[in-house]
């Protein structure tokens, strides 16, 4: 297969796929629950529902950028397209490489600390941050400047060649 014929819209569903593998192979436990602490409150989500949402929103990025080039027939600005699955697409491949790491730590060490997994939180904030308030509104405008564009779609500037 060539590289060059993967499209942002594959890796999104190809990481929408991996989502549901991990969520899958990671949910021995179907109580197992991820606690989030805000101040006095928590907020406790089933990991399968977790993941059902996560794959649920790269499936449906993808489905957008698929719309937009597919049935459009519009280019998207290419910067912002890199961008933006550059912030999600990364965030995922480094999330699990701490997970990874913490785990692997864990593994090695005879005595535990209470918040061995406070890195981890920290991680998930920082990721969820820069994905609602930077890589969201990427997206958004990468869309609508896709959508809205007036100059020529793919179809036309490839006939005229």
């Amino acid at each position: 297969m060539n590289l060059q014929k993967i499209k942002v819209y594959h890796l999104f569903w190809i990481v929408s796929l991996l989502i549901v593998i991990i969520g899958i192979t990671q949910n021995n436990n179907l109580k197992a629950t991820l606690d989030i602490n805000i101040h006095d409150t928590y907020f406790v989500v089933r990991n399968s529902d977790a993941t059902i949402f996560l794959f649920v929103c790269y499936f449906l990025i993808g489905l957008g950028y698929w719309l937009v080039q597919k049935v459009f027939k519009k280019r998207l600005v290419k910067y912002l397209t890199i961008i933006h699955s550059s912030i999600l697409i990364g965030s995922f491949i480094f999330y699990w490489m701490v997970v990874l790491l913490v785990k692997l730590q864990l593994n090695d060490r005879t005595y535990n600390y209470s918040d061995d997994h406070e890195i981890i939180n920290i991680i998930l904030i920082i990721e969820f941050l820069i994905t609602i308030f930077i890589a969201t509104p990427i997206y958004i405008i990468n869309l609508l400047i896709g959508i809205l564009r007036k100059g020529q779609t793919r179809i036309n500037s490839a006939e005229k060649v």
